[in-house]
């Protein structure tokens, strides 16, 4: 046991490694973040004092704030200063301000003579270029190109027009190409669109340019620079070099049928990059849309279809725009044509007075087989704003397709082919006639209503009384009736006049107005009862007072005269009516009273 104890004791044991406490642990050197702004020492909290009232902002911010926002600005001008043409820029501020108020102290003398300085310190020196795409100095640019002479107009228009593409897609340049457009001569807008050239796609498509590249298109450029910026949408081809005689996307591959395939495929390429968009308030884009859909298969017409029937009524607004929107109503599938009537049911009165646009609604009309949903969605919609229409010269058109549809009197043979035409390749199934004898019942009733309320209305003009007319042939019933009886207490009057040339005349005395109620009187062939006959209506209404007034006006004999012939019926009556004005007949030297004097005697 002792040798054991004397050999544990003879081991060197190894010192225990003394612990370490938190206060002895060394951190690891960090990395300080440098501030952008200087440190700033705690503001003390603030102390209410009773009546001391609100402690001010002041008080809290740090003394050394006003000098630090102080070196920030002066840094900030020292930066500008090293700028090329600081001093050019400040010193065209100075005068651009001046420039834009409407009176100076001098008078437009101090304006020209503003001018000429502000223009020789800028001319000739590329400043132009350079002050159109910033946002400080393109409104001096814009003063410039609204007060100056046109000498001083062709001068800077030299130096902008090479930057034409430039300003078009800068978000301040745009304001000066317009202004430049504008108040430019023909010259300086031809040479601009010129610019345009190889870039039509670019700038259609383009959020900033697209507006005015679309004014510079519709507004100012010739059919020929129209027909060589349409081309560029046919392919890359045309970017560089134009053709005269490419007027429309099928002269592309008339020649050469190889091409076809693609040219619709490049057409339709490029078109996609604006649909993505939605840029298609152009009517640029619009006449390639209808040339496209004109020539394109079937699988990528029905592709097309779809994307454009939620903006029907956006590219209604042109004549090729609204022919686009035509194809998209004949070749769409009856799911089209219901999306395409929900779109435009907030827009029908707007698009039935459109030059264009009342084509679109007049084709909805003739092509939509599910007459109760249009009755629903777009007839209601006219009826309600009837009136409106009436007035309009387009929207007329809107009202007489719902009771004439078709009837050459109303509408051009060439618009009625071109109906037919489409209608013939469209998928609609109905009979045409079914159709337009169910839109007849549904908007009759409420057309002769609004007759019989306000007759003076439809008797206004000849434009409003052709309307009436039209409108009162589709009738039958008590409708029509009540409607003819509205009309005749107008007529008889003896006091009735309407404002033909700012002159006030007898109602009978219109020229058209006399032709629309000779054609009333010449259809009572076509009546039945012969009580409710416009004639018998009339003359069982009139007053002697009145016949007497007629007898002195030539058109007012020669009514009386259709009456007569159109009405077999009436032809005692109205016998029985004159011979007590058979002497004053005799005394007139009318052609329309010896023409009733003869019918008396026969």
């Amino acid at each position: 046991m002792a040798k054991r104890k004397e050999n544990s004791e003879s081991e060197v044991v190894a010192p225990k490694k003394p612990k370490t406490t938190k206060s002895e642990v060394v951190s690891k050197p960090k990395f300080e973040k440098k501030s952008k702004y200087p440190k700033q020492t705690k503001a003390e909290p603030k102390k209410f004092v009773k009546g001391a009232g609100k402690v001010s902002n002041e008080a809290q911010k740090p003394e050394d704030w006003n000098e630090f926002k102080k070196k920030k600005k002066e840094l900030r001008l020292k930066r500008r200063q090293n700028k090329p043409g600081f001093d050019i820029i400040v010193e065209a501020k100075k005068m651009g301000e001046k420039l834009r108020c409407k009176t100076l102290k001098g008078g437009e003398e101090e304006r020209v003579i503003l001018i000429n300085k502000l223009h020789s310190l800028l001319k000739g020196k590329g400043h132009y270029a350079k002050f159109v795409l910033a946002h400080d100095t393109s409104r001096i640019v814009q003063w410039l190109l609204k007060y100056s002479s046109d000498i001083v107009k062709q001068q800077i228009s030299q130096e902008l027009i090479p930057v034409t593409v430039d300003m078009l897609q800068s978000k301040y340049g745009i304001f000066c190409a317009k202004r430049l457009l504008k108040y430019g001569n023909q010259a300086t807008r031809a040479s601009m669109i010129n610019q345009m050239y190889g870039h039509a796609v670019k700038l259609s498509s383009h959020a900033l340019s697209a507006p005015v590249f679309e004014y510079a298109y519709s507004t100012w450029a010739s059919n020929q620079q129209k027909q060589h910026l349409t081309q560029e949408f046919f392919g890359d081809m045309y970017k560089k070099s134009k053709d005269n005689e490419i007027k429309h996307l099928r002269d592309v591959f008339a020649q050469s049928p190889d091409l076809k395939t693609a040219v619709l495929g490049a057409t339709k390429a490029n078109l996609g990059r604006i649909l993505d968009k939605n840029l298609l308030d152009s009517g640029l884009v619009q006449t390639v849309l209808n040339q496209f859909l004109c020539e394109c298969g079937d699988e990528d017409r029905t592709e097309l279809i779809s994307q454009l029937i939620p903006h029907i009524v956006v590219i209604s607004n042109s004549k090729d725009g609204s022919r686009a929107a035509m194809q998209c109503i004949w070749h769409g599938t009856n799911k089209d044509r219901k999306l395409a009537m929900k779109t435009i049911k907030e827009h029908v009165i707007e698009l039935s007075k459109h030059e264009h646009g009342h084509c679109v609604i007049i084709t909805l009309l003739d092509t939509a087989d599910d007459t109760v949903l249009l009755h629903k969605i777009i007839i209601g919609e006219i009826l309600k704003g009837a009136r409106d229409l009436a007035v309009n010269e387009w929207g007329r058109k809107v009202l007489l397709w719902l009771v004439a549809p078709g009837d050459p009197t109303c509408f051009h043979p060439v618009f009625v082919k071109e109906l037919q035409e489409g209608r013939q390749k469209s998928n609609s199934k109905k009979d045409p006639q079914i159709r337009r004898k169910e839109i007849l019942e549904y908007s009759i009733e409420t057309l002769l209503g609004l007759i019989g309320e306000e007759p003076e209305f439809w008797l206004g003009n000849s434009s409003l009384a052709y309307e009436m007319l039209a409108i009162v042939k589709s009738g039958r019933g008590e409708g029509l009736k009540k409607a003819l009886e509205s009309l005749v207490q107008i007529i008889v009057n003896p006091d009735w006049t309407i404002k033909a040339n700012d002159k006030e005349i007898s109602g009978v005395e219109d020229a058209g107005i006399h032709m629309v109620l000779k054609k009333l009187a010449k259809n009572d062939q076509n009546i039945e009862n012969c009580d409710c006959t416009f004639g018998s209506l009339l003359i069982n209404s009139m007053s002697d007072e009145t016949l007497e007034k007629w007898l002195g006006l030539n058109r007012g004999c020669f009514l009386l005269v259709a009456v007569f012939e159109n009405n077999s019926a009436l032809q005692d009556t109205l016998k029985t009516k004159l011979m007590g004005h058979k002497k004053l007949l005799k005394s007139q030297s009318l052609a329309g009273s010896k023409v009733l004097l003869k019918k008396l005697t026969e």
